[in-house]
């Protein structure tokens, strides 16, 4: 009997604190507002890609195609030994009214490898990244740019899943969902002034910023962390503000994951930087192991019930508690976004979350994951083609 009250006590605990967390990146969201500035430094765009023939046209169209003065920016595409017609499409856009330069990364398979080499022959003050796979609106750099006040040194965008339009179907619906709560609580950490994460689909640095970390060089290592890595070294400098670009002229789209196998490798990858982030940012990391500790107990309490190892009343509290979090943060990001159609998948989404989070949250602690056709154990490389971990052929 006192082992079952232990456990009954310890899922009430991290009920309330998952709700408190909710609580916090809620209020964060409503902190302040966002001060802008009208200005046009010279800016550089830098994509990595790699086998990307299929959407490297569409993301440069929109890349082009911005109201950015064409002589302040330029676009450099870093090629990571590309094996179809990514550079062939590349080539074609040379000559077009923007600079877009193409540069061969010196390191195969590593995004910040490739990017690295980006910023090394880039010449604007201002970085700002995005994927191969997304597109940006026309608004995009002058709407990040503007959040460049004095002492701020990064600028975090919000990404999004396609267009509504796009989602039809229970994996993308459960993404879009997933998403848009991941990106609330950005923009709630941020609003605190203490953000724990960044997506480098929608990106902004000074190139000072980047350099007083020593670039990746801290965390090449790393198969992934170009994002949320780069931003926790900055943050860590106490040097640098970070904003975050909660207008909709900078809201950047990117695919649906083609396959669930694609969607658990993709956050599989995120979660195993979870060792490193638990010395950058011990809070970050205690609010994961808050949601990855209660969403397994959840997920076996009708086991534990069954056995009558657990009182159901606190199992179904406990449950309820979580969807209250849960449905409070997809509320605010939904008014940030506007893309109402994530609620009709909110229910799905809390069936499938417990199991989801668990999954990828343990592969992740392994650091197993396949990414790129390479396979990972504790977050590094460690075979080329097929091997363990979860497939993941087309997403970084």
């Amino acid at each position: 009997m006192v082992a079952i009250a232990g456990l009954e006590v310890t899922l009430l605990a991290l009920a309330v604190l998952y709700l408190m967390g909710a609580l916090w990146f809620y209020w964060g969201t409503r902190r302040g507002k966002q001060h802008r500035f009208e200005q046009t430094p010279l800016v550089s765009v830098v994509v990595a890609a790699r086998d990307e023939a299929a959407c490297i046209g569409d993301c440069l169209q929109s890349l082009r195609t911005q109201d950015y003065p064409s002589e302040s920016y330029e676009i450099i595409i870093v090629d990571d030994h590309s094996s179809d017609g990514t550079v062939a499409i590349v080539e074609q856009w040379k000559d077009a009214a923007v600079a877009v330069q193409l540069v061969q990364s010196a390191d195969q398979g590593s995004k910040k490898a490739a990017l690295q080499t980006g910023i090394e022959v880039a010449r604007g003050d201002i970085i700002l990244t995005t994927d191969a796979d997304c597109q940006v609106p026309s608004g995009w750099i002058r709407g990040l740019v503007a959040h460049f006040g004095p002492g701020v040194g990064m600028v975090i965008g919000v990404a999004q899943i396609g267009v509504p339009a796009d989602i039809s179907g229970v994996r993308s619906g459960y993404e879009a969902v997933d998403f848009t709560i991941l990106m609330t609580c950005i923009w709630g950490s941020a609003g605190w002034g203490r953000p724990m994460a960044a997506s480098g689909q929608n990106l902004a640095y000074h190139r000072a910023a980047y350099q007083a970390v020593g670039g990746y060089a801290k965390v090449m290592h790393r198969a992934s962390g170009d994002d949320v890595l780069l931003m926790q070294l900055i943050r860590a400098t106490r040097q640098w503000k970070i904003a975050f670009a909660d207008a909709p002229e900078t809201f950047v789209r990117h695919p649906v994951t083609p396959s669930w196998r694609g969607l658990v490798s993709k956050r599989s990858r995120w979660a195993s930087n979870s060792s490193l982030l638990a010395r950058l940012d011990p809070l970050f990391f205690a609010v994961m192991v808050v949601a990855y500790c209660l969403n397994w107990l959840i997920l076996v309490a009708p086991g534990l019930w069954a056995l009558d190892w657990l009182d159901g009343v606190f199992a179904l509290g406990a449950f309820a508690v979580k969807i209250l979090a849960e449905w409070t943060v997809l509320s605010r990001g939904i008014r940030l976004t506007g893309r109402d159609e994530s609620r009709r998948f909110f229910p799905l989404w809390i069936l499938l979350q417990p199991l989801y989070v668990t999954l990828s949250g343990t592969l992740g602690g392994l650091g197993l994951f396949r990414w790129k056709g390479d396979s990972h154990l504790w977050g590094r490389r460690v075979t080329s083609g097929a091997g363990i971990g979860f497939s993941d052929p087309k997403h970084r």
